[in-house]
């Protein structure tokens, strides 16, 4: 399309093609078979792990033990099974989106929002049924030790609903994104998508109701301890105990990951949604959610959220799984999450609102809707 065009289009899904801003089109990476190698070797990699938790669940012979609704933490077992099931079915099933047709957009659009929305349920139930069902109110690991990565520290309650908000925000984050992108009318008027972007950046007005884990705190020298802390608490792991620098190292990537996820994934992306102006014509056919791009992505990103604590939990039992395979199995999926982020992603953001929103962040912390809000005027106004 030349310059001079008035029509306003979606980015296209991930390496794929270009979109238009309001001063010009904006050129993005093509899709090409590099691109098309990369997402293979994401749903390959997320299939995989896949493959190997079920055959190490199979062989240890605990399916009925770590699944079976009774004894304590019955709920959380049906919902930790449930989601279980839904995330291997739809790594299988919902990810590859199906040749155009003149009739797939509703069908193929549905299934995805139903999806989806499942998806998020299922993660935040999971979370806030483990948080009341296990004890551990009064664990507290040795400082330099999580729960999700090192063996002798164990998921902490602190952890348990910190993680349910960030479930809560990948919920919120899909249905902003169908609702920017084909399923809402509001989506055609300036006004709407940023009323929307509002919306979906408001949880993190509450977010310093909820414990704050911070990723450096597992690879940073162990100090004096704090003389302020709970006595009471019950200790866990060794003193002298040290993470292993494979370890370290994870939760050194873990923390940039979070760092991309945050600025990029969520605000730079719904943002750069909000900024975008529709196209009737182009309703399902550029919907970024529908994308096959997206859909590894997604999967990914909502596993990665709860497996390491079903991980962890394998490893505290000595006979499912080792440690060693544990942290193996991290890897694959912390690949597979990173490759099919960079399909998904880099033709959908306006890399201007991400860095701005990384700048506002350091100058302004804890300030995300106001961040988030201004980040989009000032991109808006002068990109």
């Amino acid at each position: 399309p030349s310059a001079a065009s008035p029509t306003r289009h979606w980015p296209h899904h991930g390496p794929c093609g270009w979109w238009r801003s309001r001063r010009g089109p904006v050129w993005v990476w093509n899709r090409s078979s590099s691109g098309m190698m990369i997402l293979g070797l994401a749903i390959g990699g997320l299939r995989l792990f896949f493959c190997l938790l079920i055959a190490c669940l199979v062989r240890s012979g605990k399916l009925r033990v770590l699944f079976a609704p009774h004894g304590r933490g019955r709920a959380h077992r049906l919902t930790g099974a449930a989601l279980l099931c839904w995330l291997v079915a739809g790594s299988f099933c919902v990810i590859v989106r199906p040749p155009p047709s003149h009739n797939m957009g509703d069908g193929w659009a549905v299934t995805c929002l139903a999806f989806d929305f499942v998806l998020g349920v299922l993660g935040i139930t999971t979370t806030l049924t483990a948080a009341r069902d296990f004890p551990h109110r009064l664990v507290a690991n040795r400082k330099g030790e999580s729960g999700t990565l090192s063996e002798s520290a164990v998921v902490t309650h602190g952890e348990m609903i910190e993680h349910s908000f960030y479930q809560g925000l990948n919920l919120w984050q899909a249905m902003y994104l169908h609702s920017t992108s084909w399923l809402l009318p509001v989506r055609s008027s300036n006004a709407g998508r940023l009323g929307l972007l509002w919306l979906v950046t408001l949880p993190w007005a509450a977010r310093r109701l909820f414990p704050v884990n911070s990723f450096s705190a597992n690879w940073k020298a162990i100090g004096k301890s704090n003389p302020n802390e709970n006595r009471t608490l019950m200790r866990v792991g060794n003193n002298k105990h040290r993470a292993a620098p494979t370890i370290n190292s994870m939760y050194f990537v873990k923390k940039w990951q979070y760092v991309f996820y945050k600025h990029v994934i969520l605000h730079g992306l719904n943002i750069s949604m909000a900024l975008v102006e529709t196209n009737g014509e182009m309703k399902y056919r550029g919907a970024l959610p529908l994308s096959t791009e997206w859909r590894v992505f997604w999967l990914c990103l909502n596993t990665s959220y709860v497996i390491e604590f079903f991980l962890q939990s394998l490893v505290k039992r000595r006979d499912v799984i080792s440690q060693r395979t544990m942290l193996l199995m991290n890897a694959l999926l912390m690949a597979s999450s990173s490759l099919a982020a960079s399909t998904a992603v880099f033709g959908a953001v306006r890399w201007e609102a991400a860095l701005v929103s990384v700048l506002l962040n350091f100058g302004n912390r804890g300030r995300d809707v106001v961040n988030t809000m201004a980040t989009a005027a000032l991109v808006y106004i002068f990109a």
